[in-house]
This record gives structure tokens, sequence and C-alpha cells, in this order.
């Protein structure tokens, strides 16, 4: 029921949301006049609520979700009530609604957000019983999962939580949340390579839960601060269209606010409508010449187009905050731009601060490798390899950097992790690996072999060259190979 209103004026929009509100609730007070039915007046009363809720103005909302209840108990007014109280910290009270929302109606949302609060209070036995009763119908909920994960975590059953938690990251990989959890999880179970792993994919993001009754409040904000978590939500789901708009009210509604536009860059960017996304990000750093956030979006639309601007604009990025992100896409452009010195100190840094993360490791070691430096870089490899042992493409650059300027040993092991790679990764690129390892332990023609069996691929002419030369190629991999650009800009 979001009233019209004026455009923002010098009285400031909190005066222009005050005054619709005020005028909602007075158009309310005289339907309720003429209304008779309690539960049209019910309706009036939640719907008023609901207008106050968007805006966070939790009091008013709290008083007339129970005045629609005293008018008609319904479900729907207990669960957002429930919420309310829930975000105004009452959690005993929300307890209490929740509980009578299950009882009016049964509904595996309003069990999930039981469940979630009691889990809070202390009381995972209750919790797990009401999570587990929401699963029957959320069978693929990563929230839901999550929230199992919890409580077997408050019971102490670490296994479980770990199987749970698992099920839940799998469906929502997005979610970094679930991998912190997963990495407190994997401590407990004694497991440091697997809480580092899980370690270092956390971030502030929720599992999503598609909840219609809180969308319905999301559509009745007049400010951005609901259509911005609305396009978040709708985001998380893969839900471009929609997010797309929320961000665009958002805009609308507030045009100066720096995080609103951002949000809509990203998405139109994501959307490959790039021009319109490049937009919004000078009309952002038109506002705030100091968002180091805009600088990074900035380069990141610019990354495959001009060159010279993203390069400028990631290091405007991180003069102003020192960002991972920032500093990694830098790390790619160096790499793209042949600037393999600069790209290996930035890699450099980035390892020394996440040094669990062996995606770092990875390509400090080719751009050593690309720098002439394959001493150096075989031992950024063997630290990739050694951070995460199932990842194929850091075993073949090792083997590849192993075989070029390893020792006799170090060329036996190359072999036989070519070979050990082939049973599991039959392609071009491992037959490659071993045709370079044959090689360099003198077995020219099986080297030979492979080589001709790949003629058209950028590597085997390295391989067919060396051996006309008979001298080793210097790169293990062929210069314009996608082996040497990084996927921020692929």
């Amino acid at each position: 029921m979001a009233p019209a209103f004026a455009a923002d004026t010098a009285g400031g929009r909190e005066a222009v949301i005050q005054d619709a509100l005020r005028q909602a609730s007075a158009t309310v007070e005289q339907d309720l006049q003429r209304l008779t039915a309690n539960e049209e007046r019910a309706n009036a009363l939640g719907e008023l609520a609901m207008l106050y809720h968007a805006q966070d103005r939790l009091d008013e909302a709290i008083a007339r979700y129970r005045q629609a209840l005293r008018e008609h108990a319904e479900h729907r007014w207990h669960y957002l009530l429930a919420v309310a109280l829930t975000d105004r910290g009452e959690l005993d009270l929300a307890i209490v609604e929740y509980q009578r929302a299950v009882a009016s109606a049964e509904s595996p949302l309003a069990r999930y957000r039981l469940g979630r609060a009691l889990l809070v209070s202390g009381d995972h036995v209750r919790a797990k019983q009401q999570l587990l009763r929401a699963q029957t119908a959320l069978l693929n909920s990563a929230a839901v999962l999550a929230a199992l994960g919890d409580a077997a975590m408050a019971a102490g059953d670490w296994h479980r939580a770990q199987e749970l938690l698992e099920r839940a990251a799998g469906i929502a990989p997005e979610a970094g949340r679930i991998a912190y959890r997963l990495a407190m999880t994997y401590r407990q179970l004694g497991d440091s390579e697997k809480a580092a792993h899980w370690l270092a994919r956390r971030n502030a993001v929720a599992p999503a839960v598609e909840d219609p009754l809180l969308l319905q409040v999301a559509a009745q904000s007049l400010s951005a601060k609901f259509f911005l978590e609305a396009g978040n939500q709708a985001w998380a789901r893969g839900e471009q269209d929609a997010a797309l708009a929320a961000y665009r009210h958002a805009t609308a509604l507030e045009p100066d606010n720096v995080d609103a536009a951002l949000a809509l860059a990203h998405a139109l960017g994501a959307s490959d409508e790039n021009q319109a996304a490049r937009a919004e990000v000078h009309r952002a750093l038109a506002i705030d010449p100091a968002s180091a956030r805009g600088w990074y979006l900035l380069a990141h639309l610019l990354r495959n187009g001009e060159h010279d601007k993203a390069l400028a604009a990631a290091q405007r990025s991180l003069e102003l905050a020192d960002d991972r992100a920032a500093r990694t896409l830098l790390a790619a452009m160096w790499m793209r731009a042949r600037r393999f010195a600069a790209a290996g100190d930035e890699y450099q840094m980035l390892a020394s601060r996440y040094p669990e993360a062996a995606y770092y490791r990875y390509w400090l070691g080719m751009a050593r490798l690309a720098d002439g430096h394959c001493q150096k870089a075989r031992l950024a490899l063997a630290d990739a390899v050694r951070l995460q042992g199932n990842w194929g493409q850091a075993h073949i650059a090792r083997a590849r950097a192993d075989a070029l300027c390893g020792d006799a040993e170090a060329k036996r092991h190359a072999r036989q992790r070519a070979l050990e790679l082939l049973k599991t990764r039959d392609d071009a690129d491992t037959r490659l690996t071993l045709a370079l390892a044959e090689l360099a332990a003198g077995n020219s023609e099986r080297a030979r072999e492979l080589a001709e069996t790949h003629r058209a691929h950028g590597d085997a002419k390295l391989l067919l060259d060396a051996l006309a030369t008979g001298v080793l190629p210097a790169s293990p991999f062929a210069s314009g190979s996608d082996w040497w650009l990084p996927p921020e800009l692929r």
C-alpha cells in the first residue's frame, strides 16, 4: 500500500518519508471507520504495519501488527510480528509469535525461523526439532541445512555438523558464512588443512532463503535499504532481472546512494550491459571520488577493453583501500600486459597475506615462470600443490617447471606426475606435459610421438621446435597460451 509522494525537496528525505507514513496512517484510520469485517480491518492494519516495517520503524510496525491480530488472528501477522520482534532483539516474545504462527498454519519458513530463534536462545534441542520439520518441505534449502549444522555444532556433534554444512555449501557455494562454520567444524575435528581451505572462502554472505512475506514488506520500502536487500537476495538466487529492478528502485529513491549505484553497476556489468554499467560507476564516482569499490568496479568493467584505464583504476582503488579483490585484479592485468615482475610482486604480497590460499601460490609460480625465474617458480608451484593437492592445473604447471629446470630426481617425478594425471585427466594439456617430461628425460622419440598427436596445439609447436634444435624450450607453455591468463580476465 505504499503511497505516492512528491519528489524529495529541501526538507530532506526523512521528512518526506515521515509525511508519507502519516498520510498512510490517516488513510487506514479512515478506512477502519467504514470497514466492519474483522478480517478486512486486520488486513488494513497489517498492511500499514508492513509499510512501517519496510522503513525499519519497528515500534510502530509491532504496535500495528498486534492491532491486526486483535482484529483477526492470522498466520502472516503472527509471522511478521515475530520477525519484527526478532529484528528489535526481543527474542523470547518473537519465539512465542513464531509458535503461534506455526500453530495457525503449517509453514516451513515459520518453523525455520523458530528454529533459528531457539538456537540463538540456547535451546538447540527444540531448535533441531523445528528445523527438521522445516527441512521436510525445504529439502534443498542451504539456509535450513546450515541452521541444522549450527544445531549439531551446539550439541557438539561435529561429524554431523560437517556433513550438513558440506551439503549446504554445495547448494550455496557463494555463502561464505557457511564456509566459516565449516572451518570451525574442521578445526574441532582436527583437520587443519580443510579448516584453512574453508577459512579462505569465508565472507559475509549468508545462505539465502526465499521469503514471500518479507519480499512483500520490502516492496513497500520508501528507502533504498530494503530494495538493496531484496536485490541482493534475488541476485543470490540467480534472478538477475529481479535484482536489477530492485537496484534501479534503490537508485531512483536515493540517487546519491553510492552503495545502491555500485550494486546496480555490478549487476548491469554481469548482465552484459557494459555501457550502462560504466555510466553508473562514473556517476557513483562523481558522488564519491574516494570510493575504492567504485574504482575497483570501473577497473573490472574496463579490464577486457581499455587496458591502460583499467590498470589506472585498479591502482587508484588500491591507493584508497588495500583490497584483496583489487590487488588480485591488478596482478592479473600485469600478467596480460606481460609485466611479469610486477605481477609476481603483487602475487607475492597476496601469498604472504593469505598463506593458505593455493591460488596465489600458483599464480606467483606462473608469474615467476613467465619472468624466467624457473627455480623460484618451482617453489611456489610446489606450495600450491601442497595446499590444494587435488588441483590438476597446479600439478601440470609444477610438472612442467620440474621438467624444465629441476634436477634429475625432479625430472623423474615430473614424468611420474604426468603419468598419474593421465589416469584422471587424459587431455592435450596433460599429454603435452608428459611429452615435455619425456623430452627432459632424454626420451626424444616418445616426446615427438606425443607432440605430433596434438600438432595444432601451441604447446606442441613449442616442443617440436625444441626437438628440432635439441634444446629444451625456455618456457613450459606457448607465449600466447591461456595458461598465462588468470581467470579474472577471461
